[in-house]
């Protein structure tokens, strides 16, 4: 078992606000209406996008359930978007206003949201089911491998190991240093070769799909494959972190990071590649991954810019307090933060090890900064490099987290009036 599978299920996912508020609302239908299709035999289909657990716990009658983070994933598995109405509904209407936007993307053009979500139908002592949903019902079963890695990006270094056995693909993304160690079967990748060279984009993913497509198919990236991916935690950036933020991103549902990364995996006997220049590496098999975006866990620059007054969004600025307070060691063009942002830097969630600290100072470290399960969170750095890698531990935690990959490259190189910064230390992590 994964250490992050040990943490309880969270009841809540606080989903993206932006995303909400930026889209256009879905036509409601009420909770009597609902129940009076449901009782008359001809109700759409309904589409409950919470978690399982809470699925299991009671649910409209005869409703499917698909998470809200896996929806894009599984647009395959709903009936074609002109052949049926579907009613989206969660706890609150959060989640299922970014599973409306899911839908509407792809192609669905009627979609309504229960009024009031499942909390009006309680309210109102309509019938409810439980049970877990047979997911026969659906067009297609996830593959175990889909299903385990759909909220985990995090694997030990042991269940790598056995991943790998079983015909995984091991990504590098330790960098060209000679003072690296090598694995066996490892493909070198780096983040800056899916990255614009400009210097105010270059932290934003290249928005060419076709391209990023050849790029990962030459990796030998597959779709039904899970990919590994490995750097240096003590030394590194969190490019481990970037990479599986963008495959995920980028559609991909198996991509995770290695807790503790070369070092781990050494520990559990992967093999050593000894005096073999990356160069010299052969070309892996070509791949067949399409890239198909999933915007669950992005935000753009001016959608951040709408969010800054909000009271129900957390920022976080995962860059050294000295950055934080504004030094500008990396190229950014004015120094300081984003007005409200608090200051979590990304190492603080490591062990001298190069693993993650334990569950309960994780979760407290957040806490420490007004972050609960509830609470929708922006992260950013300088390029989205680190900020990546703090997502990628936010959603394996169960929390909404949106990476701003832009960063302070994009943002710092801006017009100050319109997107300001702020200089001091408040708001910043404990040392």
């Amino acid at each position: 078992m994964s250490r992050l599978d040990s943490i309880p299920t969270l009841l809540v996912f606080a989903a993206s606000l932006m995303l909400v508020a930026c889209t256009p609302a879905a036509e409601q239908i009420t909770p009597d209406e609902l129940a009076a299709q449901i009782e008359a035999g001809n109700a759409p289909m309904i589409l409950d996008v919470r978690s399982p657990q809470e699925y299991t716990a009671g649910h409209l009658p005869g409703a499917i359930n698909i998470d809200f983070r896996e929806l894009g994933d599984r647009l395959d598995e709903l009936p074609k978007p002109e052949q049926r109405t579907v009613v989206v509904y969660c706890e609150q209407g959060v989640r299922a206003g970014i599973a409306e936007q899911t839908l509407k993307n792809a192609g669905f053009t009627q979609v309504l949201h229960l009024q009031g979500d499942i909390r009006a139908w309680r309210q109102q002592q309509l019938p409810l089911e439980k049970g877990e949903f047979p997911q026969s019902q659906l067009k297609s079963e996830l593959t175990p491998e889909t299903q385990r890695f759909s909220a985990d990006w995090i694997v030990t270094a042991s269940e790598a190991k056995q991943l790998l056995e079983q015909g995984a693909t091991l990504l590098d993304a330790q960098g060209q240093g000679w003072h690296q160690q090598r694995l066996q079967e490892a493909i070198a990748v780096q983040w800056q070769q899916f990255a614009p060279p400009a210097a105010a984009q270059r932290g934003r993913l290249l928005a060419d799909d076709s391209l990023l497509t050849t790029q990962l198919q030459a990796l030998g990236i597959s779709a039904q494959k899970p990919v590994i991916v490995f750097a240096n935690p003590p030394q590194g950036w969190g490019e481990d972190g970037r990479i599986v933020w963008m495959l995920r991103t980028l559609g991909h549902p198996q991509a995770v990071i290695v807790d503790g990364g070369v070092q781990a995996l050494l520990d559990v006997g992967v093999p050593r590649q000894h005096n073999a220049p990356l160069a010299a590496q052969p070309e892996p098999p070509r791949g067949d991954f399409v890239v198909q975006r999933n915007p669950t866990w992005v935000i753009e620059r001016d959608a951040l810019r709408g969010q800054l007054d909000s009271d129900h969004l957390v920022i976080i600025d995962s860059r050294e307090p000295r950055e934080f307070a504004g030094a500008t060691p990396y190229g950014e063009q004015r120094g300081g933060h984003l007005p409200g942002a608090v200051n979590l830097y990304f190492k603080d969630l490591l062990g001298a090890d190069g693993r993650l600290r334990s569950h309960p100072d994780l979760l407290a470290q957040l806490e420490a900064r007004g972050i609960g399960p509830e609470t929708p969170v922006v992260v950013y750095c300088t390029g989205g490099i680190r900020s990546a890698w703090l997502a990628t531990v936010l959603v394996s935690l169960g929390f909404s987290v949106q990476n701003y990959a832009g960063s302070m490259w994009e943002w710092s190189a801006a017009p100050a009036d319109d997107y300001p910064l702020r200089q001091g230390v408040d708001n910043v992590s404990p040392r």
